[in-house]
C-alpha cells in the first residue's frame, strides 16, 4: 500500500519504488546462527509507515521527473534513511521499556535489552554502509545527522524528571532526535537527483532539507500529543509513557508553567495513579491545544521552505499535502495485527479439573500425607488444588464425555496434579516455623534425598512421604527417557538443597539482596520440576538445544518472575509472620528501607511489566519454533508446552485459599512427616523418677 494522502497520478512510480526499498532491507546475518536473523528482520506483512523513505523518494521526484521510476541510487538512499531510523527505534524501545512496536512485540521484548541494543547498532551500521556505497558526501551527511540525533536523545535523557525543563531545551532535543532524520531523508533524495550525489548549487537541496527539518518538529510534537490523548490500540505502542518515564514534553512544560499542583507532582518517579492524575491535569490545562497550534505552525513553515522550488508545481503541492496528511493520520494504526490465536483465554475451572482434585484429595489420605479427609481440606492444600482446577482443564485437553478416568491423558494429569501438591508439602515442611534447628534442617534435606533415590519397589521406610513418592514416581516416569528421569530427579534434589539454604536463612534472619533474590528464589521455586511436569502433561521432552535458545530462556525467566513475584504478593502476610526470607516485598523493604505499601507497589509494577513482556514474546514462540532446525515437525507440540506456562502466568494467586484461609481445618502434622523419614533414632523421652 502506498502512503495515504498521495495522488499516485502525480507519482505513478511511488508504489513500485517503495517495494524496491523494502527489497533492500534484510537481516544482519550471524554466520552459523540462522535463528538470529529474526533479531534484525521483521516478518513479512509487518506494518511499516516508511515515512522517511517516502520523503526521500518524493524529494527526488520533485527535482527530476515525477512520472519516471527512481534510479537505484535514490532507492538505496531511501532505504538507508529508514535503517538509520529503525536502528534508533531499537534503542528507543530499550530506553522506554516498550514491549510493542506497531502492534507486534519489540526486539526488546523478544530478545532482551542487550541483544536489542546490539541489533540497533547493527541496523544503523547497515544504513551507514548503504550510504558509503553512494559516496563520501552521503556517508558524511549520514554520520553528522546520526551524531546530532544521538545528541538530541542525550539531551532528553539528561532532562528526565526535570520539572524545570524549558521549551528551548525540549525543542533542541526534538530537533536532534526526530527532525534530523527527516531532514536527512529529504537531503539524500535531493542529492541523488544529480545522478551522482552532487550538491544542488541553486539551494534546492537546502530547501528540501529545511522542509524535512520543520516537518520533523511537527511530527514529534504530534507524537507527544498522542502519547497523552490516544490509546495503546490506536498507536500500536504503550501510551502515557512520557510522564511515567519523566520525559516532560511541550504540553507538560506549558501546563507546569500555570499549575503549581502539577509542578509539585512531577520531578520524581510516578506511580500509575500519579501518572494518570498528572495526565488529567495536562489535558485540563489547554496545553495540548496550544501544542497542536505549534505543530501546525511548523507545517506551515515546512511548506514555506518549498517556495523557491518551481520545476513541478503539482508534485510540490502533493508533497505539501503528504505532510499535512502525515500529521492528521498520526492517531491511527496503519495495520492491526491480531494476536496469535494460540493465546488462550483466562484459565477457568472445569468438571474434569474438579475430578482430578477429588482424586488428589483421596491420594493425600491414602498415602498418609493427610491423616484425615479434614486435613486434606486444609487451606494450604486446598489452595494448591484451587489452582489445579483452573489450569488442568486447559492443560492437555479434558477427555471427551463418557471417556474413562484411566486413559493416558487422565493418568498424566493425575500424576502432575499430585506432584504439584507434593511440592507444596515439601515446601511447608521446610518453612514450618517450628523447624528452628539448623542441624535438623540439614538432616531433613538428607532424609528427603534418600527418600527420593530409594527403590519404589523396595522402599527403606514406609512413612507418608516415601509412600507418596513410591506411588507417584512410576506414574511420572512412564514413557520418559532415562535422560529425562535423571534430570527430573536432579531438579528435585537441587530444590531440596535450595530449601535447606532458605530455611537456614530464615532461622538466622538473613534476607538476601535484590540482586541475589532471583537466583535464590528460582532455586527454591520448583520451577524446573514444573517444567518437567509440563513435559509429562504434553507427553513430549523438550530438546536441550531448544531450552538453551536465548528467547526460550528469556520466556522462562519472565514466566518465573511473574508467577513467583505474584506468589510473594499473595503470601506476604504469612511470609512476614513466618519470617520467610525469599519474598521480594521483604527483600525490597530490607534493602531500601521503604514502607510496606511502597514495596508492594514496586513489585506490582514489576509484575505488570514482566507480564507484558511475556505476553509479547509468547505471540512469537510458534514462529520461532517453526524456524529452528532439528525439531522434526514437532514444533507445535513443543510450543504448546510453553503455552501452558501462560495458564500459570494468568492465574491471580491472591484469589487462592492457600494464602487466604476460608476454613478452620487443621493441616497435616509437619513434625510427623519429618519424623517418619528420619534415619536417626528418636531422642529418648525423659521421665521423672
Amino acid at each position: 500500500m502506498p502512503p495515504s494522502g498521495i495522488d499516485l497520478a502525480v507519482f505513478p512510480r511511488l508504489r513500485a519504488d517503495l517495494d524496491r526499498v523494502r527489497d533492500a532491507f534484510g537481516p544482519v546475518r550471524v554466520h552459523g546462527r540462522p535463528e538470529l536473523d529474526a533479531l534484525t528482520h521483521e516478518e513479512t506483512g509487518a506494518s511499516r509507515g516508511l515515512v522517511r523513505p517516502t520523503l526521500a523518494l518524493l524529494s527526488y521526484y520533485v527535482l527530476t521527473d515525477p512520472s519516471e521510476p527512481a534510479d537505484d541510487r535514490a532507492v538505496l538512499a531511501a532505504a538507508a534513511a529508514e535503517l538509520l531510523h529503525l536502528g534508533a527505534l531499537y534503542h528507543d524501545d530499550v530506553m522506554d521499556h516498550a514491549y510493542e512496536r506497531r502492534g507486534r512485540p519489540s526486539a526488546n521484548a523478544l530478545w532482551g535489552q542487550h541483544l536489542a541494543v546490539l541489533a540497533g547498532d547493527c541496523v544503523m551500521l547497515s544504513g551507514l554502509g548503504m550510504l558509503a556505497e553512494l559516496g563520501r558526501r552521503e556517508v558524511a551527511e549520514g554520520v553528522a545527522a546520526s551524531e546530532r540525533m544521538c545528541a538530541g536523545m542525550v539531551r532528553e535523557s539528561a532532562d528526565l524528571h526535570a520539572a524545570s525543563r524549558s521549551e528551548e531545551s525540549y525543542l533542541q532535543a526534538v530537533g536532534g532526535k526526530t527532525a534530523e532524520l527527516f531532514a536527512l531523508a529529504c537531503r539524500l533524495g535531493a542529492m541523488q537527483a544529480n545522478g551522482n550525489g552532487g550538491r544542488q548549487e541553486d539551494g534546492r537541496e537546502e530547501a528540501l532539507a529545511g522542509f524535512g527539518w520543520q516537518l520533523g518538529h511537527a511530527y514529534q510534537l504530534r507524537d507527544d500529543i498522542l502519547d497523552l490523548t490516544s490509546t495503546a490500540e490506536e498507536l500500536g505502542k504503550p501510551v502515557n509513557t512520557d510522564l511515567a518515564e519523566g520525559v516532560y514534553t511541550l504540553p507538560v512544560i506549558r501546563a507546569v508553567s500555570r499549575d503549581q499542583g502539577l509542578a509539585r507532582l512531577l520531578g520524581k518517579e510516578l506511580t500509575q495513579e500519579e501518572a494518570a492524575r498528572a495526565r488529567g491535569l495536562v489535558l485540563a490545562s489547554g496545553a495540548v491545544e496550544e501544542t497542536q497550534a505549534v505543530a501546525d505552525a511548523y507545517v506551515v513553515r515546512a511548506a514555506d521552505r518549498l517556495s523557491t522550488l518551481t520545476d513541478h508545481p503539482r508534485a510540490l503541492d502533493e508533497l505539501k499535502s503528504y505532510a499535512r496528511t502525515l500529521l492528521r493520520g498520526r492517531g491511527a494504526r496503519a495495520a492491526v495485527v491480531p494476536r496469535q490465536a494460540r493465546q488462550e483465554s483466562q484459565a477457568r475451572a472445569g468438571a474434569h479439573g474438579e475430578q482430578v482434585t477429588r482424586w488428589v484429595k483421596n491420594w493425600l489420605v491414602e498415602t498418609g500425607l493427610a491423616a484425615t479427609p479434614a486435613e486434606a481440606d486444609h487451606h494450604r492444600l486446598s489452595g494448591a488444588m484451587w489452582m489445579i482446577e483452573r489450569i488442568l482443564p486447559q492443560a492437555a485437553g479434558a477427555p471427551a464425555d463418557g471417556e474413562g478416568g484411566d486413559d493416558d491423558s487422565s493418568a498424566r494429569k493425575r500424576a502432575t496434579a499430585a506432584m504439584g501438591t507434593l511440592i507444596c508439602v515439601w515446601d511447608d515442611i521446610f518453612e514450618d516455623p517450628l523447624l528452628t534447628s539448623p542441624r535438623a534442617v540439614t538432616e531433613l534435606r538428607e532424609d528427603l534425598v534418600a527418600t527420593l533415590r530409594q527403590d519404589p519397589a523396595a522402599p527403606w521406610t514406609h512413612g507418608a512421604i516415601p509412600t507418596a513418592w513410591a506411588r507417584l514416581w512410576p506414574r511420572l516416569r512412564a514413557g520418559r527417557t532415562a535422560r529425562w528421569q535423571e534430570a527430573f530427579l536432579d531438579s528435585i534434589e537441587q530444590t531440596f538443597h535450595a530449601c535447606e539454604r532458605e530455611a537456614h536463612h530464615r532461622i538466622s534472619g538473613h534476607i538476601p539482596s535484590t540482586g541475589d533474590y532471583l537466583p535464590l528464589r528460582r532455586s527454591t521455586s520448583g520451577f524446573e520440576i514444573g517444567m518437567g511436569c509440563s513435559e509429562v502433561l504434553q507427553n513430549r521432552e523438550i530438546p536441550p538445544t531448544l531450552r538453551g535458545h536465548r528467547m526460550v530462556r528469556r520466556l522462562e525467566e519472565l514466566a518465573f518472575f511473574v508467577i513467583f513475584a505474584e506468589n510473594d504478593l499473595a503470601g506476604l502476610d504469612q511470609d512476614e509472620a513466618d519470617g520467610i526470607p525469599y519474598n521480594l516485598v521483604r527483600v525490597i523493604r530490607h534493602e531500601t528501607g521503604c514502607g510496606r505499601a511502597e514495596a508492594v507497589e514496586r513489585v506490582e509494577r514489576q509484575v505488570a511489566e514482566k507480564r507484558a513482556q511475556y505476553n509479547a514474546i509468547l505471540t512469537y514462540v510458534p514462529v520461532l519454533f517453526r524456524t529452528l532446525p532439528g525439531l522434526s515437525g514437532e514444533s507445535d507440540g513443543y510450543a504448546a508446552i510453553y503455552d501452558r506456562l501462560k495458564l500459570f502466568v494468568d492465574v491471580r494467586q491472591r484469589g487462592s485459599e492457600r494464602y487466604r484461609p476460608n476454613t478452620l481445618a487443621v493441616g497435616p502434622d509437619l513434625e510427623r512427616l519429618r519424623r517418619e523419614i528420619s534415619r536417626r533414632p528418636a531422642a529418648p523421652v525423659s521421665s521423672e523418677s
